[in-house]
């Protein structure tokens, strides 16, 4: 027995055309088991093979099958024509006939919906129609039309005189140049005097007028350069020194009395100590007596 491959390949055909005869001729072949267990037997090649020639002799050398050719619809004395062909004959571009197609699809003959649309040999005129009504290219970009001249005066007029330009703002990094006080300075004049400068605008976009120059200076001048100095201390009038020898500061008696007052600590309690050992070494030299009650 053998398996629907092995009976393809021996065969000569393709699984898709064996499973094909089996679909067809499933009573006609001999065969055993159901669905992926069903095996075929030898003679199931021959079968195959015959089934092959009858579709070859049908379809003709080629061993393909060929449908019939449908007689192209002719349309005022010829066949249909594709949008390419149009476009070779017209010398029209493929995306302006789509165009035309979407515009004016009411006056061009044609036949079919979407892909399949074909259209009439008297379409070709349609579209060289069309094209010459509109014009070729992009459209150009409308110019603005120019003002008309004002007519020229006998007497000129007296030109008005010119306002006088705005005043420059001023940053206050060029105040700072101008003036050679720092920016920290700046900065905390605007804080304690803002409403005696003059400036526009708030925050970081803030700009201060020219006449703002003379009014820092003002403030630097009314205010005291540089920090505070730190209040000395009032020396206290010495006395005259006294003489050498003999005049001694409180601190340094002191200085001198504790080494002499440790010291002498130090050797009374050595004396303590002294007497103390000395009076244990007399106890020890004394004899000792020693007495034993037998009366018990």
């Amino acid at each position: 027995m053998l398996t629907l491959s092995e009976v393809a390949r021996r065969a000569g055909v393709s699984m898709a055309t064996a499973q094909r005869y089996k679909k067809l001729h499933q009573d006609r072949i001999p065969s055993e088991g159901e669905g992926r267990r069903q095996r075929y037997a030898i003679p199931a090649v021959k079968m195959f093979r015959d089934w092959k020639k009858e579709g070859v002799l049908k379809r003709g050398a080629s061993g393909r099958k060929r449908s019939p050719a449908k007689p192209a619809k002719a349309a005022a004395g010829g066949a249909l024509l594709t949008l390419s062909s149009i476009s070779s004959q017209t010398g029209i571009s493929y995306p302006t006939l789509q165009r035309y197609v979407k515009l004016f699809g009411d006056r061009i003959p044609h036949e079919g919906e979407g892909r399949k649309r074909r259209y009439h040999p008297d379409s070709v005129a349609v579209f060289r129609q069309l094209r010459a009504e509109s014009k070729p290219g992009r459209k150009a970009k409308a110019k603005p039309a120019k003002a008309p001249k004002a007519p020229a005066r006998k007497a000129p007029a007296k030109a008005a005189p010119k306002s006088a330009p705005a005043p420059k703002l001023l940053t206050l990094t060029a105040i700072g140049k101008q003036t050679g006080i720092s920016g920290p300075t700046l900065q905390r004049y605007i804080k304690l005097h803002l409403d005696r400068i003059p400036h526009e605008g708030e925050g970081r976009k803030r700009r201060y007028r020219p006449e703002a120059v003379a009014v820092f200076r003002e403030i630097r001048s009314q205010s005291k350069r540089g920090r505070k100095p730190k209040a000395k201390a009032a020396a206290a009038p010495r006395k005259a020194a006294a003489p050498a020898g003999k005049r001694q500061t409180r601190a340094a008696k002191v200085r001198r009395k504790a080494p002499a007052r440790a010291r002498g600590s130090v050797e009374a309690r050595l004396a303590a100590l002294e007497a103390q050992v000395s009076q244990v070494l007399k106890k020890l030299e004394e004899p000792i007596t020693i007495t034993l009650r037998t009366d018990r």
